[in-house]
């Protein structure tokens, strides 16, 4: 009620001077008072009306807010200024709101004047053409196509397609489940408002976060949680702000407060207290969508709330967090790309001193040339009867071997020719055992002893003779041994000198593969280099190309600060010659505001004057009627005594 009275009074106060300054006068349809012909009235503000609560209550209407509206119309049912009406239901269409908003008010309003809680859903054309899901109160579906939204899902149609779903009301719950919609498109949006894609920190976790990172000095000292809690500060918040900009986008606090400058401004001093509030609120609506807010409004600048700024400085730190993270992750790779610059010329380095070292292992000096071929030859004849040697080896090998195949075979007969002689023995001795007395049977049988004595010396003979000579050929296998680890010592010092050889051949392969390494590194490492090389020529033409593109901008921006300041400068003339104007305007002001102060008291002396003339009327007519009355009962009083006396 007090904000729509002092509307109301703003209303009548500017009428009243548009009525002043008026030379051919008519009457205005806003307040009855006098304005221009000559020139129309145009207003420069708007007026932004509240519903439930402001206007109305319920379907009642409030009678200061009728009566105010009458005074907003002119005489053809026109709005003398812009008026939009806001409310945060949204059960219902606009037109509806509109048409029942005119029924109240007695007076004409259209759609385009009422805006909803829906109405923003406007602005999301990219989801237009999508099959969203739309919850809410009322006509949902006429309300989502009023707004633009070609396919759309609600929940009574996702219930009767998912009945299972729908679990909480007993009453619907499907004992069987239906028949789904087979053509039921899918969701491919759901609009939610409320989702957030980043963590809401606490308060303190907020001012710890701003104090070390984004203000110093003494604003770092002297911002606390009372600043944020129970009620966020609007100077605070802006200052916040600023230096937030400050650090992402290196806009000193001091160009928010440059006012527009136009020819076509008028009165630009108006604009300087608006001047950086509107700059700042224009910059963080372009900057807050970055941190994925997208509801900042110029209420949370002038009277900040305390869910809403958690939410926006959640944002903020959550972006400079990746901020942060992304520098972060950059320098390494600039430190990683140095390291790999030094480690390439290292590389470089031991490349050359590498090739240095092979040149020199793989050319012989003039001096020694002769001598390595020298040793060429003898390594060559070496080779040979190395070769001879291992050849007349296998074969004193094989000998040897089938001599001690023979020997085995003498040793395994004399122990055979061993055996029969035991059992010689054994014969005689029975035999003595069985000699008989007759000398017939004594004689045959020493005939026989004879005859097996005179065998047995006979093959005792021919095994000493073979005995002999396998001595003989022992010897000869012992003479054979000595030459055979000779020739083995001879074949372990040639074994040793072809290790040597070998040793060497492998080195010199090594040496070989090492080198084919080198230069395949060597080409890797070219390869890399000139791929570096190529990035480093663009990043530098990328540079120079950013360097001239920073030195136009300084340049424009040169430019145009000269313009400026040449702007501010005639500007300030056109102040100062409105400052005077506006002086003699104040002067003329107090003039008449004297006269009608003078006149004011020579309207109270009349008064005065009035007033002492209407009392003493007033007593000269109270005192007529006392006599009158007077009068009249002394008449009546003769009349009763008339009747009397008749």
């Amino acid at each position: 009620m007090k904000a729509l009275n002092s509307i109301y009074r703003t209303v009548n106060s500017i009428c009243s001077r548009q009525g002043e300054r008026a030379t051919a006068l008519v009457r205005c349809g806003l307040c009855g008072s006098a304005t221009s012909n000559s020139k129309q009235f145009q207003p420069d503000f708007g007026l932004l009306f509240d519903i439930d609560g402001v206007l109305v209550r319920g379907k009642t209407p409030i009678p200061a807010a009728k009566r105010a509206f009458q005074r907003l119309v002119d005489s053809s049912g026109q709005f003398v200024v812009p008026v939009v009406f806001v409310t945060n239901a949204g059960n219902c269409l606009r037109q509806k709101k509109a048409d029942q908003l005119a029924h109240i008010l007695g007076v004409p309003i259209s759609q385009d004047q009422v805006m909803m809680s829906h109405s923003p859903l406007r602005m999301f054309r990219k989801y237009h053409d999508k099959c969203v899901l739309v919850s809410g109160q009322g006509p949902v579906l006429d309300i989502a196509k009023n707004l633009g939204f070609m396919n759309v899902v609600t929940i009574d149609m996702l219930r009767e397609s998912f009945p299972l779903l729908d679990m909480v009301d007993h009453n619907r719950r499907p004992r069987l489940p239906s028949s789904p919609i087979v053509n039921l498109p899918k969701v491919e949006d759901m609009m939610n408002e409320n989702a957030l894609t980043f963590p809401v920190y606490k308060v303190d976790a907020l001012v710890q976060f701003f104090r070390t990172e984004v203000l110093i000095g003494q604003e770092s000292k002297q911002f606390t949680k009372n600043d944020i809690t129970p009620l966020p500060k609007p100077d605070v918040m802006q200052r916040l702000y600023m230096r937030v900009l400050q650090l992402v986008f290196r806009i000193r606090p001091e160009s928010l407060y440059l006012v527009p400058l136009s020819e076509n401004i008028q009165h630009p001093q108006l604009f300087e207290g608006v001047a950086p509030i509107m700059n700042l609120f224009l910059r963080m609506r372009q900057f807050l969508p970055m941190c994925h807010v997208y509801d900042f409004s110029l209420g949370d600048l002038l009277a900040p709330k305390l869910k809403q700024t958690i939410v926006v400085l959640s944002g903020i730190m959550n972006f400079l967090h990746f901020r942060n993270q992304r520098l972060d992750e950059t320098l390494a790779h600039q430190q990683s790309f140095r390291e790999n610059l030094d480690r390439q010329e290292a590389c470089k380095q031991g490349i050359k001193v590498a090739e240095k070292r092979i040149k020199e292992l793989t050319t012989i000096p003039p001096e020694q040339q002769a001598e390595a071929k020298e040793l060429d030859k003898a390594l060559a004849e070496l080779q040979e009867g190395t070769e001879q040697a291992y050849q007349k080896v296998n074969s004193l090998k094989a000998e040897v071997a089938d001599g001690k195949n023979e020997n085995i075979e003498q040793t395994q007969k004399l122990s055979q020719l061993k055996v029969d002689v035991n059992d010689l023995k054994e014969a005689i001795s029975k035999l003595k055992s069985e000699i008989v007395e007759s000398p017939e049977d004594l004689k045959n049988t020493m005939m026989k002893m004879k005859d097996n004595i005179r065998n047995i010396k006979d093959k005792k003979e021919a095994k000493d003779e073979q005995l002999v000579e396998n001595q003989i050929v022992l010897q000869a296998v012992n003479d054979k041994k000595v030459e055979i680890q000779f020739l083995n010592k001879l074949l372990q010092d040639l074994q040793s000198s072809l290790t040597k050889a070998q040793q060497l051949h492998e080195e010199i392969n090594t040496l070989v593969r090492s080198d084919e390494q080198l230069e395949k590194e060597l080409k890797a490492v070219g390869a890399e280099e000139g791929q570096l090389k190529r990035a480093l020529s663009m990043k530098q033409d990328k540079d120079s190309k950013q360097h001239i593109r920073r030195q136009k901008r300084k340049e424009a921006k040169d430019h145009q600060m000269r313009s400026i300041m040449g702007e501010y400068d005639r500007v300030h003339l056109k102040r100062e010659e409105v400052v005077e104007k506006l002086s003699g305007l104040t002067n003329e002001m107090q003039q008449f505001k004297a006269k009608i102060q003078s006149m004011r008291d020579t309207c109270d002396q009349e008064t005065r004057k009035a007033q002492a003339m209407y009392d003493h009327l007033r007593g000269s007519l109270d005192q007529f009627h006392k006599r009158l009355e007077n009068a009249i009962a002394e008449s009546r009083t003769e009349m009763q005594k008339m009747k009397i006396n008749f």
